[in-house]
């Protein structure tokens, strides 16, 4: 039993290893084809974690569809993005992106933690 415990735990970790999406910058997203997702947060922000996690998971399940990044707007790499874009006081949210910028669109907290609005959100602006 012990052994076989062991095995499903190194299986899980193997998964989950390499199901992990790949981290790019929001440069390397926007240079490409698809749609771009931004999470841009600061660490002190309310629910963080909660929403980094619900976020995580999305680019887990749309990584086909949608390049995914996070910004924190606290880190001096995150100047650029500032100037370039308002931010809004409501941290965190999301940000979505296509043809290269043109088209963006704002999403709410509340909808990232509701994985059904969240899902709906990026099915209709993939589109």
């Amino acid at each position: 039993m012990k052994k076989l415990l062991a095995l499903f735990s190194i299986f899980t970790v193997m998964i989950v290893c390499i199901t992990k999406v790949q981290a790019i910058t929001f440069e390397q997203a926007m240079a490409q084809n698809k749609p771009v997702a931004v999470l841009i947060y600061a660490d002190w922000a309310d629910d963080v974690q909660a929403i980094t996690s619900a976020y995580d998971v999305m680019a887990q399940n749309y990584a086909s569809k949608y390049n995914f990044t996070k910004i924190n707007i606290c880190n001096a790499e995150a100047k650029g993005f500032n100037q370039t874009y308002q931010i809004y006081q409501k941290l965190p949210y999301v940000l979505f992106f296509k043809d290269r910028g043109k088209i963006s669109r704002y999403l709410k907290k509340e909808c990232i933690m509701n994985k059904s609005c969240f899902k709906e959100k990026l099915d209709f602006f993939v589109n």
